[in-house]
């Protein structure tokens, strides 16, 4: 029975990560370099991520500055952010990539927003089929049924928890994305 309350409070706290760093991709008006987390360059033969080839850094509220740790990379790096389609702004120069955020407008926040709502039921879903195949697993053993009672009831709990703390991380990410 705790082993089963173990596996789905493990999963559950995975679903919560995935959750979080799929969240963080969503641009707000401020720069953030989670945002380059899934771009890959094709570069010398093969293809790398780009914090494998490149420094990312904050260098002001609306802007990213990529230094690739060889410069000749410029160019596969320009391509592969413009083909990640993020809608920023990007200016190659010399020896570094900038990356500009534009400014949000009030339809484009809300439509953020809407994506976000989307993105968090999902979740909240893959959360509760996980309830459902913790009680489901303590069907199968056939515990007394006070213990089963007790322990569904302690499921229900954990479900519960985790959603609220989906919606938590909801609300901040909202919050950070209506900020002008």
């Amino acid at each position: 029975m705790e082993v089963i309350i173990l596996e789905a409070t493990n999963l559950m706290n995975e679903i919560i990560l995935r959750y979080k760093n799929e969240i963080n991709k969503i641009r707000t008006g401020r720069a953030n370099p989670n945002i380059l987390e899934g771009v890959n360059v094709k570069c010398y033969g093969g293809v790398d991520s780009l914090s494998n080839i490149a420094q990312v850094k904050v260098v002001e509220a609306h802007q990213l500055l990529i230094k690739p740790y060889d410069r000749s990379l410029i160019k596969d790096i320009t391509e592969a952010v413009t083909k990640a389609d993020l809608k920023l702004q990007i200016k190659s120069e010399a020896e570094n990539i900038r990356l500009i955020f534009p400014q949000l407008t009030e339809d484009v926040r809300k439509s953020l927003v809407k994506d976000l709502s989307k993105k968090t039921e999902e979740y909240k879903v893959k959360i509760r089929n996980c309830r459902r195949d913790a009680v489901q697993n303590l069907k199968k053993i056939k515990l007394p049924e006070d213990q089963e009672k007790h322990a569904e009831t302690t499921i229900q709990d954990l479900t519960d928890s985790k959603i609220k703390e989906l919606v938590l991380i909801e609300n901040n990410k909202k919050a950070d994305l209506m900020k002008i």
